[in-house]
């Protein structure tokens, strides 16, 4: 609905104070050539009801994007595999660890060249 609006808004607009400009040079739109008599005054409107619409159009652009607040829930689901809030599964072929034991560590053959 606001693209709608936004584009009439821009005719407005354009028509409004186009015919404005136009009109000094005598000439005119010939969409507006019935409001000849009412220039510079129907000008004036059109325009500024023009831009009336299109602030209004992104009015409603900005409030339709503001952000929402996020809803907390109650009670968050329970983890997969029965496992605790927090404690991370761990991925294929990623060595398991254990509560109580250190971690593993791996060892890196000796490089030529470097003390043992």
């Amino acid at each position: 609905m606001s693209s709608i609006m936004m584009r009439i808004g821009i005719l407005f607009a354009v028509l409004g104070f186009g015919s404005l400009v136009l009109e000094q040079f005598d000439y005119e739109f010939r969409l507006l050539s019935w409001a000849t008599d009412m220039q510079p005054g129907f000008g004036i409107v059109l325009g500024l009801v023009g831009v009336a619409l299109i602030g209004g159009s992104v009015a409603m652009n900005r409030a339709k994007s503001a952000p929402q607040p996020q809803q907390q829930f109650a009670q968050q689901p329970p983890a997969p595999g029965g496992q605790f809030p927090g404690q991370q599964q761990p991925y294929p072929g990623q060595p398991q660890q254990f509560q109580g034991q250190p971690p593993a560590q791996q060892q890196y053959p000796q490089q030529p060249g470097q003390p043992g």
